[in-house]
């Protein structure tokens, strides 16, 4: 395996890694209103994956490489919400993971074919 692969690798556990955790450590004691919440999220970071890996085909202006920014400051902010948001925000990133991952191995056996 090249660099790039173990260093993809490894983006990819820590990811999970750390989507999990969150998920386990705010999940237990939630509602249900918070548990579906949470349950549309991830719904939500799926279809941004595939909207993300569709426009990613045709390209995307400049500009968007700037969207990363405000993100960023946002990060700073994620530890002041309350926990219901927090489990929705990382029910978010785990359906976009989830998404993502199945890309990954839909173009892995594609390639194998």
């Amino acid at each position: 395996m090249t660099r790039n692969g173990l260093l993809g690798l490894a983006v990819i556990v820590f990811c999970v890694a750390g989507v999990s955790v969150g998920i386990v450590r705010l999940a237990p004691g939630r509602s249900t209103a918070d548990l579906g919440l949470a349950g549309i999220a991830a719904v939500l970071g799926a279809a941004a994956c595939i909207v993300i890996l569709r426009v990613g085909h045709r390209g995307s202006p400049p500009w968007t490489k700037w969207l990363i920014v405000p993100v960023l400051v946002a990060a700073l902010y994620v530890n002041r919400l309350d926990p219901r948001w927090k489990l929705a925000l990382l029910a978010l990133g785990g359906g976009y993971v989830a998404a993502f991952l199945g890309a990954v191995i839909v173009r892995l056996v594609r390639l194998t074919r």
